[in-house]
């Protein structure tokens, strides 16, 4: 894939966590895939995790949020097969306060599917509204 395809690709990948279409997200992870989340013990989601504990991991949030949490990208750049990109995620829990958070992924792409993310975020907001249950002032 070119650096404008793989730049289209994770647009798309985001897009459908966000518009809920989770299979087809899914379908775009290799079966390999190693992704690995900041947070280490504190977060559930967090460390290195397979393609299925990824897919686990996102069907738990039916658990916390009352939607799929919506992802926009702010800004994405692309060198060979590594995508860069910047996200505002947004969503509400089940209590009704907001979780809104900043993310930034490098993305490895492969025969066109993901093989590889490493995802940053503001890890001690996820705690304390997540784990918690506080509120605290969104990094967005």
């Amino acid at each position: 894939m070119t650096v404008e395809a793989n730049k289209r690709f994770v647009e798309e990948f985001f897009g459908k966590l966000s518009n809920g279409d989770l299979d087809s997200a899914y379908d775009m992870l290799d079966d390999d895939v190693a992704w690995w989340s900041a947070g280490g013990e504190n977060l559930a989601f967090s460390g290195t995790l397979t393609k299925a504990a990824f897919i686990q991991g996102v069907k738990s949030f039916d658990t916390i949020f009352s939607q799929a949490p919506k992802f926009t990208v702010n800004g994405i750049i692309a060198e060979g097969d590594r995508v860069a990109v910047e996200l505002t995620g947004h969503a509400v829990l089940k209590d009704g306060r907001k979780y809104e958070n900043l993310y930034h992924h490098v993305i490895t792409i492969k025969n066109g599917k993901i093989i590889a993310a490493r995802e940053y975020h503001d890890t001690l907001y996820a705690k304390i509204v997540l784990v918690e249950g506080q509120s605290s002032n969104s990094p967005v």
